[in-house]
């Protein structure tokens, strides 16, 4: 038995009026919370893969009377559906949905939340987290008088939990009792499979960040192990225990994990064999530097530094890597500075 058509065509007409007449102001609503949670996150200093509007900034027309009628919403239809606008944050760890939680609840005024997604007792799937807020009461003026007391929905979500959606959605399960029952099994066996994998990718960030930790303490107490392969982390703290001085200045050239690579390639397996290659240089680079930039600080942060040395040192990693891109000044000073430190040599 087909279900009673909840809106006629007047009212279906009213409806879409009053929507369009409201649209600017959900897509103004959007736009200030995707400035305020882009704001919290950055002054957090917390890595996200995404901050961004749903597929479709508001929701159209056409999904909000379909959700009316799914929801069987005779009246007060503005009121009672309160993710017209909507926004989502995708990250990349399952403990920062918490601490995206926990920022939109100082940054919001909380309407309703779900947050019941990492349990194993989720109600459909791999659900995100989902916020109701309105814009905070520190939100005056009239900037703000036709949109504070509008709701919008933020979503939280990592990769895989955003994936898993992606997916369940193109496959048209809105609800668990939308899927054949032969294949609900199957279903929740990936959605499982799924927050396992997230709960892996958890835990292997903390082994990471544990490793980095003891190898920048190491660096820093000054006893520092040389005889360690030559890797990404391995590195970097290598250049903090080399150049302590250096470490919190801007970068220069490519990027670490490109450096690190170069090195590799040319033969440096261990620290201790790059250590005792780069030595003799390291006396000269703030010569170097000023040579170059005429510069009465430092500029080369920690990491640059040791490919510096090693293109003092190395005319064939120099003239491989960097030359080009150094052009003919810095070869010259470069040249210089090996002339220089054979000298220093000699005597």
């Amino acid at each position: 038995m087909s279900r009673e058509k909840l809106l006629t065509d007047n009212q279906k007409r009213q409806l879409r009026e009053k929507y369009e007449e409201s649209r600017r102001y959900y897509e103004k609503l959007v736009d200030e919370t995707l400035y305020t949670l882009n704001t919290v996150i950055e002054q957090k200093g917390l890595k996200v893969h995404s901050i961004s509007p749903r597929a479709t900034k508001v929701k159209t027309f056409e999904s909000f009377c379909d959700k009316i009628n799914r929801k069987r919403i005779r009246e007060d239809h503005f009121e009672k559906i309160d993710d017209i606008a909507g926004v989502r944050v995708i990250c990349l760890y399952r403990s920062d949905l918490d601490v995206i939680g926990k920022l939109i609840k100082e940054s919001f005024k909380i309407i309703r939340e779900d947050t019941s997604r990492t349990r194993t007792d989720a109600p459909f799937g791999y659900a995100s987290d989902h916020y109701i807020v309105a814009l905070s009461d520190k939100c005056k003026g009239s900037r703000y008088d036709d949109i504070k007391h509008l709701p919008c929905e933020i979503q939280i979500r990592t990769i895989l939990m955003d994936a898993w959606a992606s997916v369940s959605h193109h496959l048209d399960y809105k609800q668990e009792i939308d899927i054949p029952a032969k294949l609900r099994r199957d279903f929740s066996a990936l959605a499982g499979l799924f927050y396992v994998a997230d709960t892996h990718f958890h835990l292997f960030r903390e082994g990471v960040e544990k490793a980095r930790s003891r190898l920048m303490r190491s660096a820093e107490t000054g006893v520092f192990n040389l005889d360690q392969k030559t890797n990404l982390d391995s590195i970097t703290a290598y250049a903090k225990w080399k150049f302590p001085e250096r470490t919190a200045l801007q970068p220069f050239g490519v990027s670490p994990s490109e450096m690190v690579k170069r090195i590799v390639q040319d033969g440096y397996e261990n620290l201790r064999q790059l250590d005792m290659t780069i030595g003799p240089a390291v006396e000269f680079l703030r010569d170097l530097e000023k040579r170059i930039w005429g510069a009465k600080k430092m500029l080369w942060n920690s990491l640059v530094a040791v490919d510096v040395c090693l293109d003092i040192v190395d005319e064939a990693h120099f003239e491989k890597y960097n030359s080009e891109q150094a052009g003919e000044e810095v070869a010259k000073c470069i040249e210089e500075i090996r002339r220089k430190m054979k000298e220093a040599k000699d005597i």
